[in-house]
């Protein structure tokens, strides 16, 4: 069975192996079993429901909140071959039925609907006649009031499940603790269930909070590190992410805002454009981005604190589904939690879901302060323990320095008790105002500088006084009421601090080093990055000739496994990961083409057998230019080489020209090397008339030509330019001596 269903993995979805526990679940669920799965976001949560489904001899009903959600979803799938569509309030009456009609004759393998609807009486009545096979519900979550979205509907789907007693139900989510993941079972009566976890850890993306000071200008800074990389800022309230987006613009990037007050063509608009890449930053309230499978998003960053850890964990997650380096910044700051808790209080829920709410909040408040590795603490917190340390948090990477802060301590203490027999409790600010001796009105006018603890600590700066409270906060020392404006309070443990029982350690303020990593694959060389970038390119062209997003045409993954392997032919181009028969079938003449216009024949990989991919071998032959041996073979000009040159002859310079075809400068660099070295005469062909000399003497100099020519005379006259790459130890690039050795070689 499992056989069948890896040839399956391969001929819809691309893929010749499964990850995390895919196959336990997909197994289980082809023998008629339930399962609750935990995988986080990217991990690949859907293949578990949709491969069964394209196996199975009827209809998978998938249960999903959101209609963003569902389309992406249905988009990929067709994308793949798979036949599957939603039944949602976006459908004309025309459309629902021709549906239902598909989904009654067996010709609808998947059909994903809102449980709202799942539920009703006239879905319910209807599907009591369809051939249902399989129920996945995603989001599962969504049934707990211990999970971070709550939804009542979901409580309901019972009634849906009990109609079929016999067919796997396979519920889903990338985050739940272990009180939400027992309370999804028994709500969801899963009989005979086993519950798969994967590990919570996102390797990939960099934890990095900071205090909610100066936001705006530590966001122009972080984006400067991201310079043209998708991203997305969350925000508490409609305002600020329509304030935060306009500042953005105003600094030249390309974003938009979007919240629930819009109409929905307005929010579908942003979220199309995002997705083609035709807009850099969404600056968003929490219902952006649920089950966008965007891969390319670099970033995430919380203006404001999250409301729990799960909702936190499932949001930055939407950031390096890739699997490639991304970063999350969140800022934290007093004042969002007083709104939050305002939020909770005020809302109509019952009192357990409130004190439910409380405590996630206060949890999310004390990852911000923890002073230890905030993954450890993210996964302590969802059941997952472990000794070592991430390596990708700001603890990690910047460890905090510790001293012996009792005396600070003591002092902090002791102003409030000593403000507190006055008759007053005060917030973080004024307790700083006291300690540094202020004059301010506020200060004099209640009598706070009659205390004995008053400019006890003017030595201490303002912000560095800051850093010290909420530690103390953060060890239990102090405790804020937040509904009393906030202000601090003795804990039972302060008196020990006081007395001199109880040390006190405290790390030294320290700024975070804002720094990104680069992106680019360190497994593919220049050459291979090249051809990476001109894939995307003929993906994007692909993408919009379809009015498609570009990764559901392929990922960023499939591309670059692509500019390594080289197929030269169709069964070649099956063996890249990602690509099925139905991809194979629809884009691979075009991809294959290019590479083969891009890469000489000896370097593409050539494969006999079509079905399985295999008997590989690379193509044999002479270079097309016997003058010029391996490397050192000037790629004729292409279409993609005269793209640029239209550019070249207007007049846009190099690095404008790369933003516009969404190429590195590295690649447009190379099209002028090929295009110059062409016109120049040196290879046959006269399709250079039309068009105006191409000057490269801006990207190599002569005197640099003759010392890569010298130096690849001094080395043998080597085939491979990574021998005179190497040899210069970085100080060419690859382009500037294939084309400095290609004249030499003609020379000669």
């Amino acid at each position: 069975m499992m056989d069948h269903t890896l040839q399956s993995l391969k001929k819809y979805f691309g893929y010749e192996a499964f990850r995390l526990s895919q196959s336990e679940v997909i197994e289980r669920t082809l023998s008629g079993k339930s399962s609750l799965v935990i995988m986080p976001t990217g991990g690949g949560k859907s293949i578990c429901y949709q491969l069964p489904a394209v196996l199975f001899d009827g209809l998978t009903i998938v249960i999903s909140p959101l209609i963003a959600l569902m389309q992406d979803q249905v988009s990929a799938l067709q994308a793949n071959g798979v036949n599957a569509a939603a039944l949602n309030s976006t459908c004309t009456f025309e459309e629902e039925g021709w549906i239902k009609q598909e989904a009654s004759q067996g010709k609808l393998k998947l059909l994903y609907v809102s449980p709202e609807r799942a539920v009703s009486g006239s879905f319910l009545s209807w599907v009591n006649d369809v051939n249902v096979a399989q129920i996945a519900i995603d989001e599962a979550h969504c049934v707990s009031v211990w999970g971070n979205d709550f939804r009542p509907e979901y409580t309901q789907l019972t009634q849906l499940t009990g109609m079929f007693p016999l067919v796997p139900v396979a519920a889903l989510t990338a985050t739940a603790d272990t009180a939400t993941q027992q309370d999804i079972r028994q709500q969801l009566q899963l009989r005979e269930c086993e519950t798969f976890v994967s590990s919570f850890e996102r390797k990939n993306i960099e934890i990095d909070v900071l205090p909610a000071k100066k936001r705006i200008q530590i966001i122009y800074k972080f984006l400067d590190l991201h310079h043209d990389q998708a991203g997305i800022i969350y925000c508490l309230s409609r305002r600020s992410t329509e304030e935060t987006a306009k500042k953005l613009r105003e600094q030249g990037y390309r974003a938009a805002y979007y919240h629930g007050a819009m109409k929905s063509d307005e929010r579908s608009l942003v979220q199309e454009q995002f997705l083609r890449d035709d807009i850099q930053i969404v600056c968003a309230t929490i219902a952006f981005g649920m089950g966008i499978d965007k891969p390319n998003i670099r970033w995430v960053v919380h203006y404001n604190l999250p409301k729990n850890i799960e909702s936190y964990y499932q949001e930055i997650g939407r950031a390096g589904r890739d699997g490639d380096y991304a970063q999350a910044l969140l800022f934290a700051g007093y004042g969002d939690m007083k709104t939050l808790t305002g939020f909770i209080e005020d809302s109509a829920s019952d009192d357990r879901f409130k004190q439910v709410q409380f405590a996630k909040l206060n949890r999310m408040w004390e990852f911000t302060q923890t002073l230890s590795c905030r993954t450890n603490f993210v996964l302590n917190y969802f059941g997952e323990y472990r000794e070592q340390t991430c390596g990708h948090c700001d603890h990690c990477l910047n460890p905090p320095k510790t001293f012996d802060g009792t005396v600070i301590a003591q002092k902090a203490l002791s102003a409030c008790v000593r403000l507190k027999r006055l008759g007053h409790s005060v917030g973080i600010n004024m307790l700083i105002d006291v300690l540094r001796g202020s004059s301010a009105k506020e200060v004099l006018d209640n009598g706070f500088d009659q205390i004995a603890t008053y400019g006890a600590g003017r030595e201490i700066a303002w912000k560095d006084w800051s850093h010290y409270i909420t530690q103390l906060i953060d060890r239990g020392y102090l405790a804020i009421d937040f509904t009393q404006g906030n202000t601090l309070h003795r804990t039972n443990i302060s008196d020990d601090v006081l007395k001199g029982l109880t040390p006190v350690s405290l790390c030294e303020p320290q700024d975070l080093e804002l720094s990104a990593k680069a992106i680019s694959s360190p497994d593919l060389t220049d050459e291979e990055n090249s051809l990476f970038d001109a894939l995307k390119a003929l993906r994007r062209r692909i993408a919009d000739s379809n009015n498609a997003q570009a990764y559901t045409v392929f990922s960023d993954a499939s591309l670059k496994d692509m500019a390594k392997l080289k197929p030269g032919n169709l069964a070649a181009f099956l063996k890249v990961s990602g690509v099925g028969e139905h991809k194979k079938e629809k884009y691979g003449s075009e991809f294959v083409a290019l590479i083969c216009e891009l890469v000489d024949e000896e370097d593409r990989l050539i494969t006999t057998d079509l079905m399985s991919g295999g008997s590989a071998r690379k193509a044999s032959g002479s270079p097309k230019n016997k003058r010029v041996k391996s490397d050192f073979v000037m790629p004729k000009s292409s279409d993609t080489n005269y793209a640029t040159l239209e550019c070249y002859e207007a007049g846009i310079p190099l690095k404008e020209i790369a933003h516009q075809r969404g190429l590195k400068p590295t690649t447009i660099a190379a099209h002028l090397f090929r295009l110059a070295f062409h016109q120049q005469g040196l290879q046959t062909g006269d399709d250079t008339s039309t068009h105006a000399r191409v000057d490269v003497s801006e990207l190599i100099t002569k005197e640099q030509i003759e010392s890569i020519q010298s130096l690849w005379e001094s080395l043998g006259k080597p085939p491979s330019i990574r021998a005179v790459h190497d040899s210069a130890e970085g100080q060419y690039d690859w382009e500037q001596i294939r084309y400095a050795v290609c004249l030499a070689a003609i020379d000669r």
